[in-house]
This record gives C-alpha cells, sequence and structure tokens, in this order.
C-alpha cells in the first residue's frame, strides 16, 4: 500500500510539472504570436499609409493638371474647380505624405518620396503659372511654354517616381500579408497540438483521479479515527494548557516578589558591604599598601554598582507589575519637571533644551516622567568634551507611514515626539541593541551607568500601547522618535462592562 501511495504521488508530481510546462509553453507562443501580429499589423497599416497617401497626392496632381488643360483651351474658369479644389487642398495632403514617409519600413524610401513633393510642388507651381498668364490674356505665351515640353517632362519624372515609390511599397505590403497567413497557418497547427496535448492531460488526470479515489476510500475511514483520537488529545492538551498558564501566573507572582526582595533583602546587605567598606577606607586607610587600598577601592565600586543594577532591575519590573491607572497627563508640566531635576547638570553643561508646547495625553505620569528623565540625562550624558549640548524636543502628528506596523493604530490619535541631539551618536546598526537590558556601548569607566535606561523607556512605551526607536551616525548625534496614541489604556487590560 505504501509503494502504491509513494506511486500515486510521484504521478501527481509529474502530472503538475507537465501541466505547468505545456501551459506555460502555450503561454509564451501565444505571447509571441501576438507580438508579431501586432508587429505585422503596425508594418502593414504603415504601407497602407504610405501608398494611399502618395495615391492621394498622384490623383490630385492629375486631377489639376485635367482642370488646367480643359482651361487652356477653352479658356471656360469651369473647367478649373478641380484645379482649385486641388490648390487649397495641396498643402494638408503634402503633410500627410510627409508624416507617413518618416514611418516608411523601406531604406531611402523617405529621401524619395521628400523628391517626389518637390516634383510635386513645381509641378503645380507650372500650372499656376499656365492658368495666370492665361487669365492675364498672354495665351500665347501659355501655349509656347506648353509646346516646350518642360511641364511634360516634369510629369513624366513624377509619374516615374510615383510608380517606383507604389510599387515598392506594394512589393513590401506582400510581403507582410504573406507573413500574417503564414502566421495565421501556424497559430492553427499550434491550437490543434495544443488542444490534443491538453485532451491527453484531462484525460491523464481522471485517471489518476480514479486511482486516487480508492486510495482516499480506504483511507476515510482511518482519518476519521484520527481525527477522534486528535479530539481526544486537544481536550487533554487544553487541560494541560490551563494548568499551565495556572503555573505562569503563580511564576508572575513569584518574579514579582523576587523583585521585592531585590529592592529590600539584598541591598540590606550590600549596604552594610559599602558601610564597612567605608569605615575601613577612612580609618585604616593610612595602615594599608597601595594594593590594599587598590582593592577596597574596587570592592566599594563593585558594591555600590550592585546596588545601582538592583534598583535598576527593579525599576525595569516594575513597569508592567507596579505600573498605576492612566490619567490625564500635561506633557509641559512634566517636561517642567524633569528639566527641573536636570537643573544642576544643565548648568554645569552650560546645555540648550528646546521644548515646544505640549498637548495632553492619557497615560501612567509616573512612567512619562522617568521616560523623559531617561532619555534627556542620556541625551546630556553621552557628550564629547568641550561640546555644549542642545536638546531639542519637538511634537508632531504622526503620517500613515509611521503608523503603519502598529497595532490599533486607526484606534487612536496618535502623537509623534522626536528628541534630538548633538551627543557622541553610535553606529545605526546599534539602533536595536541599545534597548536591551544592559546593554552597553561604551565603558563604565567613559561613561556611568547600569545600560538599563533606555531597555525602560522601550517598556514604558509598550505599556503605553506605542513604539520607540532610534537614528544615529557617530559624532553627529541621536534622535530617539517616540510614537504614542493620545487616548489609549494600559497595554494587555480588557475592559468588560465598564471594569478593566
Amino acid at each position: 500500500m505504501v509503494n502504491r501511495v509513494f506511486s500515486s504521488l510521484y504521478s501527481w508530481i509529474i502530472m503538475v510539472i507537465v501541466v505547468i510546462v505545456v501551459i506555460t509553453a502555450n503561454s509564451f507562443y501565444v505571447v509571441k504570436t501576438l507580438d508579431e501580429l501586432t508587429v505585422l499589423e503596425s508594418h502593414l497599416f504603415t504601407t497602407n499609409r504610405v501608398i494611399n497617401s502618395v495615391n492621394k497626392l498622384h490623383v490630385a496632381v492629375l486631377r489639376a493638371e485635367s482642370g488646367q488643360r480643359g482651361f487652356l483651351l477653352t479658356q471656360d474658369e469651369a473647367y478649373l474647380t478641380d484645379y482649385i479644389d486641388t490648390l487649397n487642398s495641396f498643402s494638408s495632403i503634402a503633410d500627410e505624405v510627409e508624416v507617413s514617409a518618416q514611418s516608411s519600413d523601406l531604406p531611402q524610401q523617405d529621401a524619395r518620396i521628400d523628391k517626389l513633393l518637390v516634383l510635386a510642388k513645381n509641378k503645380i507651381n507650372g500650372m499656376i503659372e499656365l492658368v495666370e498668364l492665361v487669365r492675364e490674356g498672354r495665351v500665347d505665351e501659355a501655349h509656347a511654354i506648353v509646346k516646350s515640353g518642360r511641364g511634360l517632362n516634369l510629369y513624366n519624372e513624377l509619374e516615374s517616381l510615383f510608380q517606383n515609390i507604389d510599387s515598392s511599397e506594394r512589393d513590401v505590403q506582400a510581403t507582410h500579408l504573406a507573413n500574417l497567413l503564414k502566421l495565421r497557418k501556424d497559430s492553427a497547427n499550434t491550437l490543434l497540438i495544443s488542444s490534443g496535448t491538453t485532451l491527453l492531460l484531462i484525460i491523464s488526470v481522471f485517471a489518476l483521479l480514479k486511482m486516487n479515489a480508492r486510495e482516499a476510500e480506504k483511507h476515510q475511514q482511518d482519518l476519521e479515527d484520527i481525527n477522534l483520537d486528535l479530539e481526544n488529545k486537544i481536550a487533554e492538551r487544553t487541560q494541560e494548557l490551563r494548568v499551565f498558564a495556572d503555573e505562569l501566573t503563580r511564576s508572575n507572582r513569584e518574579l514579582e516578589d523576587f523583585a521585592f526582595v531585590a529592592s529590600h533583602d539584598l541591598q540590606e546587605p550590600l549596604r552594610k558591604i559599602r558601610a564597612f567598606g567605608n569605615r575601613i577606607d577612612s580609618g585604616y586607610k593610612d595602615v594599608m599598601d597601595e594594593r590594599g587600598r587598590d582593592f577596597l577601592a574596587r570592592m566599594l565600586n563593585a558594591a555600590e554598582r550592585m546596588s545601582m543594577l538592583i534598583s535598576d532591575l527593579l525599576s525595569f519590573s516594575r513597569v508592567s507589575t507596579r505600573g498605576k491607572d492612566f490619567e490625564d497627563v500635561n506633557l509641559n508640566s512634566v517636561l517642567d519637571a524633569v528639566i527641573g531635576d536636570l537643573e544642576i547638570v544643565v548648568e554645569e553643561k552650560n546645555a540648550q533644551i528646546n521644548v515646544p508646547s505640549l498637548p495632553k495625553i492619557r497615560g501612567d505620569k509616573s512612567q512619562i516622567d522617568q521616560l523623559f528623565l531617561n532619555l534627556l540625562s542620556n541625551a546630556l550624558k553621552f557628550q564629547p568634551e568641550g561640546v555644549t549640548p542642545v536638546v531639542t524636543i519637538e511634537a508632531t502628528e504622526p503620517n500613515d507611514n509611521d503608523l503603519k506596523d502598529l497595532l490599533m493604530a486607526g484606534e487612536y490619535n496618535w502623537l509623534k515626539l522626536i528628541i534630538s541631539d548633538n551627543g557622541i551618536g553610535f553606529e545605526q546598526s546599534f539602533a536595536e541593541k541599545i534597548f536591551a537590558p544592559f546593554q552597553r556601548l561604551h565603558g563604565r569607566s567613559e561613561y556611568k551607568g547600569t545600560g538599563i535606561g533606555l531597555a525602560v523607556c522601550r517598556r514604558i512605551v509598550e505599556r503605553h500601547n506605542g513604539k520607540i526607536f532610534a537614528d544615529s551616525s557617530p559624532g553627529e548625534g541621536a534622535t530617539f522618535t517616540i510614537l504614542l496614541p493620545m487616548n489609549s489604556e494600559p497595554f494587555g487590560s480588557v475592559t468588560t462592562d465598564g471594569e478593566s
């Protein structure tokens, strides 16, 4: 049975490949035929256009000459009707001939048609001269010009050139028509071949369907048994997932309890290490050698750094676990308070912070404070020596391109905040890395910190259903863009009957 199943599968694969090849070949041929047909039609149109325009010019010259001859013999103005019509329409006929000449498929045809136009114009001018002489009563002079044979020679040259142009275009026209008939015959043959191939494919498909129908009937009952077994397993798995969900909830509570322990129990021994270390530093510093003092300084620095790490880790974990309910937050008041907290650093570095008028949004005020404090602190911290820090905050309305990757983008009113500085910047390839916890791009000896500030910023923005990203290049400062909804609720909150 297994062999038959695999044999049937391979048969279907081969059949699909054959169908694709036949359809592709037919498609390419149809496209090629349509292209050739279009080209032939274009050539036929061009040739017909040249033939018609040249014939129109030839007929116009003949009609004009016929009218002119009648007038010379009778001096009756009635004979000049065709002559006058030709003069009135000659300019448009000549323009039509010139345009058609530019699209002719024959080499040198353009030059021959230009020469034909020159001869036609000279012939018309000769007719005009004779008619005007007769009108002025100078009939003898007109007859003398006619007897000179000048007009006849000019017409013979025009007629010869016309016949040359017309015959050459008709030869090309015959060639195009022959190609068109051949294309039609080839298309009919190909259609027969395609029809035969399609019929064979249909027969083969029906044969394979019949073969597989038998196998399908045999496996139907097995599938029903398997489905029943799967339903039982799904029910068991659902129960397991409920247990896992309860376990996850318990684990989250334990993590929150751990964060609480980290903020209290782990800080206590660190405080003692730092306290006793400071006592040793103040009371026994003179009796220690240089190596001992170095060890003591390293210990105190490590303890202080460990305390900062625990505090920052606690702040990071509390963004989601200890967040407050959303309320109306005046961003102007928030920035005034943050700049006030950074007053000493701003004065020391003579920094310039440009703040526009900002709107109110719904959010967790304490977390919004933390967001701006972290971003402005970094902007003032990561500065090259001797450069006055300049931090600029802009507030605009985001466009559709800004919001295309955001969930629920159409459900809120959005605010786009841009915070840019003139600091040391960083490589754009690190634009995502800087938002990961404890990720630093510079050594601790250059710039202090634990590397968790921007991670806290991202978690705060995400809790507010927003997005934050950075753009920078070394030595050209950094720009942080924040997209925040102005009327949202905390991420993950579920509202039911007015309660969240």
